[in-house]
């Protein structure tokens, strides 16, 4: 039953996200693709992604100890 629910689940989540990508893809083609901003939006999200990483793992070495 669990395994149903979960699947279930999961088949609505990634079919709603679905959903939501065709939406905003007429919004987002609306948006100018070129400037600075559009540059460095990706390396701004990779350092995000970077710092919360390293947190995690400097929180989680602290704990070890």
């Amino acid at each position: 039953v669990l395994i149903v629910a979960f699947s279930a689940g999961l088949a609505a989540v990634l079919t709603g996200i679905g959903l939501v990508l065709v939406w905003a893809y007429r919004w987002f083609a609306r948006l100018p693709v070129e400037g600075p901003l559009s540059r460095l939006l990706p390396v701004a999200s990779a350092l995000v992604i970077t710092l919360v990483g390293l947190a995690l793992t400097i929180e989680a070495a602290v704990q070890l100890r």
